[in-house]
Parts: structure tokens; sequence; C-alpha cells
């Protein structure tokens, strides 16, 4: 068996992806012994599927990139000796003779490139350390973050990777396939398999990462870890007060938020003034950064709620939040304090009904 670095890597994604969907779509049919088994090949294999396809990445740019010691007589050697359109890098696993970047290296030299993103790191770290943690000891962390931690993953797959994936040789166009057939590593397949879950590498990530807020904004409720929960019950006693009807009558508008539910950190505020549609409001809740944003109907910011340091960020200037298929820059409602965009407040009942007055001002 002789797997080309780029080819190794999306088949090792497709293992990962294929017992990523027994873990998540059909846990209740598998024995524990079965769970156990496809969690640990999901882990192992997605963890190799990215450090490979970093290093594909990474030569396409660089065909020296990814090498320890990219000087060397060996790799001089190897160049003197391709063949015409044949890849260093290919020709060095041919012949057994690799000394590459390890998986931490491969992923701070990508992101130092490409992305110089704390939350690729973060990551892509967690995916190694839990890798490393299954194959020695197995993984006895809560489920659901465990699962979050992988769509996690795909997450970085989707929208950090995406770009350069889909500019690669021999694999290129795994990610863009269309049509009723798409292009698998095992050759051509049905669009949909025998569940209704897409063959189709780009259209499962993106169908996964939309589909999985309402799970993950569940979940993450539910944890006091998260600190959800202060967010829930200052809404509640909000969205039920006077004072919250009192400005919506002092500026002619009406918010309504029966289409809200705070028990799991989900919500949607249908806004009219003076009898005209404004806006529908959505929340957008962010797993990484434990934030939830609170944007309208073409992704416009209207505030940001920090869980962590129980924070409103409340924006003034026209800000469009990144959708599920756009990299997430990093903590960037900080910045923009900087940059005059919007204004910080504690969360309180009382800034919370400070922001809606100054929305519908």
């Amino acid at each position: 068996m002789r797997y080309t670095l780029a080819t190794n890597a999306f088949s090792s994604l497709s293992i990962a992806i294929e017992h990523f969907k027994k873990i998540y779509y059909h846990k209740e049919e598998l024995t524990p012994s079965l769970l156990d088994e496809s969690t640990k090949i999901c882990v192992v294999f997605l963890e190799n599927s990215i450090e490979l396809l970093l290093k594909t990445i990474l030569v396409s740019g660089d065909p020296l990139a990814i090498y320890k010691q990219p000087s060397c007589e060996a790799i001089k050697k190897a160049q003197s000796e391709l063949e015409p359109g044949q890849k260093l890098e290919d020709y060095l696993i041919s012949r057994g003779n690799l000394k590459t970047i390890n998986y931490t290296e491969a992923v701070k030299e990508y992101n130092k490139i490409y992305h110089k993103s704390e939350k690729l790191c973060c990551v892509l770290k967690k995916l190694g350390e839990a890798r490393n943690n299954i194959t020695h000891f197995g993984i006895d962390d809560d489920w659901n973050e465990f699962i979050i931690q992988l769509i996690n993953v795909f997450d970085i797959i989707y929208n950090y990777l995406y770009r350069q994936l889909i500019e690669l040789d021999e694999i290129g166009d795994f990610f863009v396939s269309e049509g009723l057939m798409v292009d698998t590593i095992h050759g051509q397949k049905p669009l949909f398999d025998k569940d209704y879950i897409y063959n189709s590498i780009v259209d499962f990530l993106d169908e996964l990462l939309e589909e999985s807020k309402e799970y993950i904004c569940k979940v993450r409720a539910k944890d006091p870890r998260s600190n959800i929960s202060c967010l829930s019950e200052l809404m509640k006693t909000v969205l039920s007060d006077k004072e919250f009807q009192r400005i919506q009558a002092e500026n002619n508008s009406e918010i309504d938020t029966s289409g809200c539910s705070c028990e799991e950190n989900d919500y949607y505020f249908e806004v009219k003034k003076e009898g005209r549609f404004i806006d529908n409001i959505l929340s957008v809740y962010s797993p990484f950064f434990n934030v939830t944003a609170f944007v309208g109907e073409t992704g416009c910011v209207y505030f940001v709620v920090d869980h962590n340091n129980n924070k409103i960020y409340f924006y003034h200037d026209s800000f469009s939040w990144p959708d599920c298929s756009e990299p997430e820059p990093d903590y960037h409602w900080e910045s923009d304090i900087e940059k005059g965009h919007c204004s910080s407040y504690n969360l309180s009942k009382r800034n919370i009904l400070k922001v809606f007055e100054t929305l519908l001002a």
C-alpha cells in the first residue's frame, strides 16, 4: 500500500468522518464496546488527518516546509533525482526516508503562515491531547463536551483549512464535488447515504455545523461551567418586566418574544416600529469563545454577551457576525471596543434594558 501525502490525509479524514457519524448520529444503536471503538478510531484518524492535511498545505507553498533538516544531504539528493511532476514529499515517502516536523509543529507553522488564530491553535491542541488520552488511558470527560470538541475541529477544517484544501492536487476535487453523485476516496457515491447524511465532505461539514447549533446550545445552557444561566435568568426577568413594556411603548415599537427559549439560550425577536417590520434578531452561540451574539437577518450584530466575563458588548457601528462558513476572528468584540465600534457593560438586568432602549431609539 502506497499513499501520497495528500491521499493519505484524505483517507484518514474519511475514516474519521465515517466513525464520527456513528457516534454522533447512531450512538444509541451501538453497544458500549462498539461506541468506545468508534470513538477511538474517530479521534486517532482525525488527529492524523489534521497533521497530514496541514503538511500537505505547507508543502504546496514550500516543498521544504515540513522537514526538520531541509538542507540535509538526503533531501538535496532526493531533489536531484525527482522525475518531472513528482513531488519531493511523495518521493521521500516512497523510500521511507522521513524526518518531518511533528503534529504540534505543523499546527504552529500552518497557523503562523495562514491565520494567526488562537482558536485554531487551541482547538487543534486539544485534539492532540484527546488523541494521546484515548490511545493511552481512554477518555473519561463529559461526553457532550467531547462531541463539541470534535465539532470544533470540523469547524477548523471547514472554515480555516478549506480555502487551501480546494486548491490541492489529488484531493481538492473531493471538497468541491457537486450533483447527485459525488466523488469520494472509494469512487463515486450518491449525494446522501442510506440515513440521508451527506457523502459529500463539504456538504457534510456545512450541515453538521449548522444543525449542531441547537444541540450545543441545549448542552451548554444546562452546564453550570458555561455560566450561560446568568444570561438566561436575567433575560427571563427582563422579558416579563414592566420596564421592558415601557421601553417599547415610548419608542412606538413592538418586540415579539414568543420565539425565545431562555432555558436553551435560544432567542428570536421580531422587531416592529410604528407598525412597520424592522428586523428579526436571533441569537448565535460560539462554542469555542462561549459568547452569544444577537444579530439581525443580514448578520449585522446588535450586541454580544460574553458568558465567561458576564459582559455585554453593544454595537453602534455596523459589523457583521461571521456565519458558519467563515473563520471567527479571535475575541473581536474586545478589539472592536478599541476601534470605537461598540461599548461594554456589566451583564445585569439594568444594562440589558439599556441595550434594548438604545436599540429601539
